[in-house]
């Protein structure tokens, strides 16, 4: 398959999207409250905006207050929302993410889908309709990159639809939930990336499916990564992760990582490219590590969009790349929505 190597190549993402209820304990009298777009699907897209490429959500969302934060949190971050579609009388997915110290002054951090206050489930995620797809496909821009993380049927004709047109596939899933589908989405996949942590044991469904690229992350211990190409499967081969300058918030490294690639292989030249070779893609891995490492220095997800310019984030990710020290600014300006209040109820403080 092939992706556009210029600057203003567009990627689709469909997946995962939400608002972010950040919940901070450290350096703190009392707990704040930070709320922005996020979700695998949206932060990744967001932060490919943030690096000038194009970027382009698609899905559902429900058409309520969080839903207007969602949509406002990506716009600002300049993501086009023109298809994703807000429904009356559904709620739109709401994730808390709780960081706080331990004795020990470590800091910790937890993802919850239920209202810490008043105990309500929270809105989850609702995927497309297999039967509006090809309504959905004639609205699509013309798009290099599809990147999708949740199997569900539509989302594989969609993927389908892309791959037919050339674009690159990026499957990224935090489950399997249908074997035969998750097969499916393998097959149409060009970069298959996920979690050991989440995903162990994925041997018979990749005897079945052989993506070209496949990246498994270990957490702490960085990532691992193979190619299959002609009949034949490489060797893994390991890249350890870069410590985080002032280690503050592990959330969204992996999105980061994500992004950083594709960046990368959208920057390789002025022309279309093939899928990378072994280099280019432990080049791309390399700077997505990279970036991801300066994000867990700020608070949430995406902390590291709103403490620094782009241009001063590559210069600062180019010096961990060298080995080098970089120069986080002192402060973070909390963007976003705007919202940085004392705690309340997820359910009811949205309105």
């Amino acid at each position: 398959m092939r992706a556009s190597a210029r600057r203003t190549a567009h990627c689709v993402g469909t997946g995962f999207m939400a608002v972010d209820i950040i919940r901070n304990t450290l350096g703190a009298n009392s707990i704040l409250e930070h709320r922005h777009a996020g979700g695998s699907c949206g932060n990744v897209l967001a932060i490919l905006s943030y690096f000038g490429i194009r970027a382009s959500a698609v899905g559902r969302i429900g058409k309520d207050p969080a839903g207007r934060e969602l949509l406002a949190d990506l716009r600002r971050a300049r993501v086009n929302v023109g298809l994703l579609e807000a429904e009356e009388g559904y709620g739109t997915p709401i994730v808390i993410q709780e960081t706080w110290c331990d004795a020990r002054g470590m800091p910790h951090h937890r993802f919850s889908r239920a209202c810490p206050l008043c105990g309500a489930t929270l809105p989850g995620f609702r995927p497309l309709l297999n039967a509006e797809i090809s309504e959905l496909v004639s609205r699509l821009p013309s798009h290099d990159i599809l990147f999708f993380d949740r199997v569900a049927p539509g989302t594989l004709a969609l993927a389908r639809s892309s791959r037919g047109k050339n674009a690159l596939i990026v499957f990224e899933p935090s489950g399997i939930k249908d074997e035969r589908l998750f097969v499916e989405c393998l097959r149409n996949a060009d970069i298959f990336k996920y979690s050991r942590e989440r995903l162990s044991d994925l041997s018979r469904f990749l005897r079945q499916a052989r993506p070209p690229v496949e990246i498994q992350t270990l957490g702490k211990d960085g990532l691992r990564f193979r190619t299959y190409r002609s009949g034949r499967l490489s060797k893994w081969h390991r890249l350890r992760a870069f410590p985080a300058p002032s280690f503050r918030d592990s959330a969204g490294s992996g999105d980061w990582c994500t992004a950083g690639l594709l960046v990368h292989l959208v920057g390789l030249s002025e022309s279309t490219v093939q899928l990378p070779d072994l280099a280019s893609i432990a080049d791309g891995l390399r700077f997505g590590q990279a970036i991801a490492a300066l994000n867990c220095s700020y608070d949430g997800a995406r902390g590291l969009m709103y403490a620094m310019t782009r241009e001063r984030a590559l210069r600062e990710t180019q010096k961990l790349l060298s080995n080098a020290k970089p120069q986080l600014p002192e402060g973070v300006v909390v963007a976003g929505n705007g919202i940085q209040k004392d705690l309340a109820c997820a359910t009811c403080s949205s309105a």
